[in-house]
């Protein structure tokens, strides 16, 4: 399969349609809570406790399409879903991409309602930060050297900015910051690692790791030449 690459930071059509939605259904939950109150949004956060055993499973998936009342909130993600969504939905297409984000975003809603029922099972946590920053952490794994400008002025390649929300999500959690769902973000890079490097397959973290150890031995021959090309089946989601 031939992927194709784009430079700049395009507004491709999945991305778009991801954004109106989440535009459309914050502007519905100010109306919706100022009309009704916000009681009827907070059965579609998600809340531990009331998906197990309160069975309210639609949580899993409705949460990552809300946020919260402050506008940067959802100005950020979008923000986020524009500059890293676009050049990964040209390289594996629409479907593809959009399969991608749900599924980190999904993902991570697991793992905010495992560590949910340990921490805090009646807090409800809503917002696309999961998925936004698996987005970001497959960017700049398929873009390791891409430059990046950090507000605009400071270039660094890709593999470096990925260190900053990593760092900033790590920061926030040692900090325990409130009003910051830290299992989301941690939970939703580290699934968007997995499934972009195909480690989310055992057989292919072995093969992948047993190719890194034997170019690693290769090097110590003298005279020997280096491994051309990865492993087949090199675990890129597609």
């Amino acid at each position: 399969m031939r992927v194709r690459t784009y430079a700049g930071w395009p507004m491709t059509p999945m991305v778009k349609r991801i954004m109106i939605i989440l535009a459309v259904v914050w502007i519905l939950e100010l109306i919706i809570a100022r009309t009704v109150g916000d009681d009827v949004i907070w059965h579609f956060s998600l809340t531990p406790i009331m998906v197990y055993p309160g069975l309210e499973v639609w949580q899993l998936v409705t949460w990552m399409w809300l946020h919260g009342f402050d506008l940067s909130h959802i100005l950020f993600n979008c923000l986020f879903l524009w500059m890293f969504g676009g050049s990964l939905e040209i390289a594996w297409g629409s479907r593809s991409f959009l399969r991608f984000y749900l599924t980190c975003g999904i993902g991570s809603g697991l793992v905010v309602l495992v560590s949910g029922w340990i921490f805090a099972p009646n807090i409800p946590v809503l917002g696309a930060s999961g998925a936004i920053y698996g987005l970001v952490v497959a960017w700049a794994i398929s873009y390791p050297n891409r430059i990046i400008y950090f507000f605009g002025i400071f270039p660094m390649k890709g593999k470096h900015f990925v260190l900053i929300p990593i760092g900033y999500a790590l920061v926030d959690f040692l900090m325990a910051t409130k009003g910051v769902s830290h299992a989301a973000h941690l939970g939703g890079m580290a699934i968007g690692a997995l499934l972009v490097t195909g480690f989310w397959r055992p057989e292919k973290a072995y093969r992948r790791v047993r190719y890194w150890w034997l170019r690693k031995k290769l090097r110590v021959i003298e005279g020997a030449s280096k491994p051309k090309s990865p492993p087949p089946d090199g675990g890129y989601w597609h």
